[in-house]
């Protein structure tokens, strides 16, 4: 990437705004793990998928650092988005629970779409080869729970 000290605002931007939304993913995961307990498979497809964030997370953290940027600390608005919205889902139990991890999914999935644009292009590698790929991952394993679960 880039040598420490050198900047790209665009990139850094964008590289934060994508780490945002994955730690808003960990937190909703972590809203949404103590509803589906004693449901093994949802569980362990959850625990996967956060853990794919997470390892996100931590690969954007170390992008930004690469790029000269300071990372995130927090999800921000968003994440307090997520949180209140997973919460209020695991009211109604783990089949609304999966429904709005399916929607944070979508939405991760198209921040990482929208990004492409504004990354420079070792960013732009990093984003399209390894994380969007890990996000479609995670996007399909929760749609297809929703399928599981309806049935």
């Amino acid at each position: 990437m880039f040598e420490r000290g050198s900047r790209d605002d665009a990139t850094i931007d964008a590289l934060n705004e994508l780490l945002r939304g994955e730690l808003s993913a960990v937190e909703s995961y972590d809203k949404a793990l103590p509803v589906v307990e004693g449901r093994p498979v949802l569980e362990n497809d959850l625990h996967g998928c956060r853990a794919s964030h997470e390892t996100r997370a931590a690969r954007l953290r170390r992008a930004i650092l690469d790029a000269g940027g300071e990372p995130a600390r927090a999800s921000g608005a968003w994440g307090l988005f997520a949180r209140s919205v997973t919460k209020g889902s695991g009211a109604f139990g783990w089949k609304a629970v999966i429904d709005t991890l399916e929607q944070g999914e979508d939405h991760g999935l198209k921040e990482y779409e929208g990004a492409l644009e504004r990354l420079d292009l070792p960013s732009r590698a990093l984003v399209a080869g390894e994380l969007l790929p890990l996000q479609q991952h995670t996007r399909d394993l929760v749609t297809a729970l929703k399928r599981v679960t309806s049935q």
